[in-house]
C-alpha cells in the first residue's frame, strides 16, 4: 500500500468518524429538542395546575372567612368599659347596658369575655367581646349606640375577622369624605355603599 493508499483511508477513516459523531450529535440534539418540548409541555401543564391551586385556594379562604364572619355575626365589641381584675365580666356588662340603655329586662348573652391578658399597669380596659342569644336584642344595643354612648368613651362596634377588618379599615377615609360630603353611606361587612 502506497502512501497516498494509507493516507486516502485514514482521510476516510477521519471522514466516518466525523459522520459518526455529527449523526451522534444530531441524535442528540434531536433527543433533547424531546425532552425540551416535554418539560415546556410539563411546564404549562403545571401553570395551569398552579393556577387553578390558587383559585381553588382563594375560594377556600374565602369560604373560611365567610364562615368565621357567620360565626361572629351575633356578637358585638364593648370598648372602653371599665376593667377590674377578677371581674364577672358579663356582670359588668349586664350592669352597663342597664345603666346606660335602661330596659326593663336583662339581655341574654351566651357568651362574655374580656380580649387578650390581663396587664395590670394598663392605661386602657381591655374590649369585652359579647355573643348575643338573640340577634334582636344585639342590633338594638348597636343600633341605639350611637344614641345612648353619645359623649362617652364607650364604643360598641361589629365583630369581624381580620381579614374583613383590613378591607373595612381601607374603606374608613372614603365613608368619612362621603359623609362630610352629605351623601348617604352604609358600610356592609367589606362592601362601601355611596347614594
Amino acid at each position: 500500500m502506497t502512501d497516498f493508499d494509507r493516507n486516502m483511508t485514514s482521510l476516510g477513516d477521519v471522514f466516518d468518524n466525523v459522520k459518526e459523531s455529527t449523526e451522534r450529535k444530531t441524535k442528540l440534539m434531536t433527543d433533547n429538542k424531546t425532552l425540551t418540548d416535554k418539560c415546556i409541555q410539563s411546564q404549562r401543564i403545571m401553570e395551569k395546575d398552579l393556577v387553578s391551586i390558587k383559585e381553588a385556594n382563594e375560594s377556600l379562604q374565602n369560604s373560611v372567612t365567610d364562615l368565621k364572619a357567620r360565626s361572629m355575626r351575633d356578637n358585638l365589641i364593648f370598648s372602653g368599659i371599665p376593667e377590674e381584675r377578677h371581674e364577672d365580666t358579663e356582670a359588668v356588662l349586664q350592669e352597663f347596658i342597664q345603666k346606660k340603655y335602661k330596659l326593663d329586662y336583662e339581655v341574654p348573652f351566651e357568651r362574655v369575655h374580656r380580649m387578650g391578658k390581663w396587664k395590670e399597669y394598663s392605661s386602657h380596659p381591655r374590649n369585652i367581646v359579647a355573643k348575643f342569644t338573640y340577634f334582636k336584642d344585639r342590633e338594638l344595643i348597636r343600633t341605639r349606640a350611637p344614641q345612648k354612648l353619645h359623649k362617652s368613651n364607650v364604643w360598641v362596634n361589629e365583630q369581624f375577622p381580620p381579614e374583613i377588618e383590613e378591607k373595612r379599615r381601607k374603606l374608613y377615609p372614603v365613608l368619612r369624605q362621603a359623609k362630610k360630603d352629605h351623601k348617604k353611606v352604609k358600610l356592609v361587612r367589606d362592601v362601601l355603599y355611596i347614594d
